[in-house]
C-alpha cells in the first residue's frame, strides 16, 4: 500500500491489535468476530449470524440476534465486545478496499 492511505496503516494495525487485547470476551471470539465481519471464515452460532449481518447492513440487526449473543455471552458488556469487534471487522474490510482502490488508482498507469 503506497498510496494515500499509507500514513494511516499503523493506526489500522492498532486498532486491529486491540481487538485481541483485555476484554470480557475470549480474545479469540473477537478476534473471529472481526474477521467473519470482514468476509472470514465462518464461526460458531449465535456470533456468525450477527458478525455477518453487520458485515452486510448492520442496520438491520435484529433484536432476537442481539439477544442470543447475550444469552452465549452471559451479559451486555461481553454482547458489546463482540458486536464492536464485528463493527470493526466491517469497517476495516472496507477501509482496506478503499486503501486498495486509492492504491490502484495512484499507481495506475496509462
Amino acid at each position: 500500500m503506497n498510496g494515500e492511505a499509507e500514513p494511516h496503516s499503523h493506526y489500522v494495525k492498532r486498532v486491529r491489535d486491540r481487538v485481541g487485547g483485555a476484554g470480557v470476551t475470549p480474545p479469540d471470539l473477537r478476534v473471529a468476530a472481526m474477521h467473519r465481519a470482514a468476509g472470514g471464515p465462518p464461526i460458531d452460532q449465535p456470533y456468525d449470524a450477527l458478525a455477518r449481518q453487520i458485515a452486510i447492513a448492520a442496520f438491520d440487526v435484529t433484536d432476537a440476534q442481539v439477544t442470543a449473543v447475550r444469552a452465549a455471552t452471559g451479559g451486555d458488556k461481553a454482547a458489546f465486545e463482540i458486536i464492536l469487534s464485528a463493527s470493526i471487522g466491517a469497517g476495516l474490510a472496507r477501509w482496506d478496499a478503499a486503501a486498495n482502490a486509492i492504491d490502484g488508482a495512484t499507481n495506475a498507469t496509462g
